[in-house]
């Protein structure tokens, strides 16, 4: 639905299809997160745009990107554990980039603003009509072109808006009417195109203390285009005169080589360095947050504290993690104690070098010092212990209360996986929410609109390629579902012989150029292509398939590998038959995993010469015997079987157990057992939500698929229903939905 920029919009209401007629009941569900449709990387680390947090009265407002990347505003009242939102306060223009994330100021009339939406754009600026959670949000004057903003209250009606500019170099624009308007950037720290800053700016008292690291270019020959060095100290003293870190003044902006001479508190010399930041103590003396390593894998780089001391900087270890991108928040606490937010391990980020996002993220510890930063102590694990899932980017809540003091999100390295789930964390834990279950419908006049339906829920902020199958036969289709994942982007059906009109409008509305075909020309022909070409907008097009099924998975398999995942786990499926691939697809999908397919009692050959390709050392069985033969275990690697005694048994026993890989409990995709076409548009949308795919005939719900609905009532957030009453029963859905929201 079109939502013009001015107007805000509940989340729910903003994803969600056309409801199902929903005729009982269903209590809340209490889970520990606020929100659960926030993009990848929903909120930048406290390094890139902050404050994404912060506290006005007894009212926490938390920004986040969510679906399409547009900046969402949740909000927490602590005196008395209410929760609003979370509400679309504006529409973020770009594409496929996380750079987009809010940064939030209070005005003097009690009103948050949020600056988003850039990354070599113009910074758009949203703000509340009224103070209060439950003022309208409106638009308000944009900033020049920049990247990263961050909002930093002078005091009164004073405040500035740091950014970084299209040349590299770091500006401020100052405005002295509460952001109504803004003057002249100045600049700060002086870039080129090849010579540009990563930088954090805090105020305390009216000072503006920066703390920034450099990205060095020379080393974008050598694949690490993302490398950072050195750690940099400079202050803005309240009468506006900029200091270095030896205590002598500053003209602006500041060049490289003057912040080598005068502002460098860390030559990282060999190493490299990322996520500083910058915070004062309760006694008034800056500290400085940085990680510092080379390379990748278990303690590879070190989170460092520094604190100056009658001018001398004092440096000490918090602890270790395995990758460069992970993040940290210093909370210097009002006691002169101190607390580190630090993503630690977990991720097992093997193989991938410094300039590599892959293996970002962990579980997120809370580290203590009560001697001014010299020794640090595990206090606690922040983050929830969930199998599979990592966690990144802790943001503090700027001015918290104790019991909302600080944010964080689940991550995914890889961006195929899109709905993130957003936390807030306090003294006394993580703060749960009332969550109803949302029951919607997925669907369209026939199972090419459905997948179309599917498509938009599951790619809300465009795709990379698409893949297109047909609607008339699955087995090309089989392997689909995490090529689609790899290469991000939906699954379309198509006639073999043209492309509906309303496909090549979704096509154009995910802004793809790059479609794959699944099968040969006698599966969908060549007037496809010239569809795709002509009407889509798609520029260029590859056709994998095969001479049978089995040939088919493994050059699937072959395009996933060019992505570069490392998996030694594999999901062996029927090639016969679809309903336990279908079922297997979110599981796949979600972790990288190849189909591979079996031929009854027996691997065919191109099966076992994927196998060998990937060096697989694992295979889950997806289905009984009757569907995988018993043959079939003795030919591959470290078997475990997942099934049931029918698909639909087969369905409830691989949610289960995917909950111990990757996919979480709180949602589920629902679709008939008895034909394909709505189950295999499911599949990539049960990957990127992680959510488990249910399937159920035309009479009773199985008692499997109710029994696993039964147990997870008490988490499950949103049901989805796949294709039309004719495919799903609103008997069905109104029963499945009984029992999912039976608390």
């Amino acid at each position: 639905m079109h939502v013009p920029h001015h107007i805000a919009v509940p989340l729910a209401t903003a994803l969600l299809a056309a409801t199902v007629g929903f005729t009982g009941t269903a209590s809340a569900a209490t889970v520990p997160y606020f929100a659960r449709f926030a993009a990848q990387e929903a909120m930048l680390s406290e390094m890139a745009i902050q404050p994404a947090a912060l506290r006005v009265g007894d009212v926490t407002y938390l920004a986040f990107q969510g679906p399409g990347f547009d900046p969402y505003i949740a909000s927490y009242e602590s005196e008395t554990a209410t929760w609003r939102g979370p509400t679309r306060i504006g529409t973020n223009p770009l594409r496929l980039d996380a750079h987009g994330a809010p940064s939030l100021y209070v005005d003097p009339a009690g009103r948050v603003h949020a600056f988003y939406g850039a990354h070599w754009t113009p910074i758009l600026h949203a703000r509340q009509n009224a103070s209060g959670p439950d003022a309208t949000w409106q638009s308000a004057p944009s900033l020049p072109v920049g990247t990263y903003p961050q909002a930093v209250p002078l005091g009164g009606s004073d405040m500035l808006v740091f950014y970084r500019g299209t040349s590299g170099t770091w500006f401020a624009t100052a405005s002295h009417d509460g952001a109504t308007s803004f003057g002249t950037p100045q600049a700060v720290l002086a870039g080129t195109a090849n010579l540009y800053w990563y930088a954090d700016f805090r105020v305390d008292d009216g000072t503006v203390r920066a703390v920034f690291t450099w990205v060095d270019q020379d080393l974008r020959s050598a694949g690490l285009e993302f490398v950072r060095r050195h750690v940099y100290y400079a202050e803005r003293a309240p009468d506006g005169v900029w200091r270095a870190a030896d205590g002598s003044t500053l003209a602006l902006p500041i060049t490289k080589a003057v912040a080598d001479e005068r502002c460098r508190i860390v030559d990282s010399r060999a190493l490299f360095t990322n996520e500083v930041s910058v915070k004062v103590d309760a006694e008034g003396a800056p500290c400085v947050i940085y990680l510092i390593g080379s390379g990748s894998g278990p303690d590879a780089y070190r989170w460092c504290f520094m604190r100056r001391e009658n001018g001398i900087w004092r440096t000490s270890t918090i602890t270790t993690t395995d990758h460069f991108f992970d993040a940290a928040a210093l909370d210097p606490r009002p006691d002169g104690s101190f607390d580190v937010f630090a993503v630690t391990g977990d991720s097992d980020a093997v193989g991938s070098d410094d300039g590599d996002y892959r293996g970002r993220g962990g579980r997120i510890e809370r580290w203590t010092s009560n001697d001014r930063g010299v020794t640090w102590r595990l206090a606690e694990r922040v983050s929830p212990t969930e199998p599979g899932v990592l966690y990144s980017d802790p943001v503090l809540v700027a001015g918290a209360s104790p019991t909302a003091r600080l944010a964080f999100t689940d991550w995914s390295d890889d961006e195929s996986r899109f709905f993130h789930r957003m936390f807030l964390w306090g003294d006394e834990g993580l703060v749960d929410r009332d969550t109803p279950l949302a029951v919607a419908r997925l669907a369209g006049p026939d199972r090419v609109a459905t997948a179309i339906a599917v498509s938009r829920q599951a790619f809300p902020e465009g795709a990379r390629a698409v893949v297109i199958a047909t609607q008339a036969d699955f087995p090309d289709a089989l392997a689909g579902a995490p090529l689609a994942a790899a290469v991000n982007g939906p699954i379309l059906l198509t006639s073999p012989h043209g492309l509906h009109d309303d496909v090549a409008a979704e096509i154009r509305r995910l802004g793809v150029k790059h479609a794959i075909i699944l099968g040969g020309t006698a599966a969908i022909s060549p007037a496809v292509e010239d569809d795709l070409r002509r009407t889509a907008g798609i520029t260029t097009i590859e056709r994998i398939g095969g001479r049978d099924r089995y040939v088919t998975g493994l050059l699937i398999a072959r395009r996933m590998r060019e992505h570069g995942r490392i998996v030694k786990t594999a999901l062996v499926v029927s090639g016969r038959a679809w309903p336990d691939a279908v079922s297997a697809a979110p599981l796949a999908s979600a972790n990288g995993w190849p189909v591979v397919l079996a031929d009854g009692d027996r691997l065919p050959p191109t099966s076992a010469m994927l196998l060998a390709e990937y060096g697989i050392e694992r295979t889950i069985i997806a289905g009984g015997p009757a569907a995988v033969g018993s043959g079939v275990l003795r030919e591959v690697p470290g078997a475990t079987r997942v099934g049931g005694a029918d698909r639909y048994e087969t369905s409830a026993a691989l949610a289960a157990y995917a909950h111990e890989h990757g996919i979480l409990p709180g949602r589920v995709i629902v679709a008939t057992g008895r034909d394909f076409p709505d189950a295999l548009a499911a599949g990539v949308l049960g990957g990127r939500s992680r959510a488990p795919v249910l399937l159920v005939g035309s009479g009773a719900i199985p008692e499997s698929v109710g029994a696993y609905l039964a147990a997870h009532s008490g988490t499950l957030s949103d049901l989805w229903i796949i294709g039309e009453p004719d495919v799903v029963s609103t008997a069905i859905a109104n029963e499945l939905a009984l029992i999912a929201g039976a608390r």
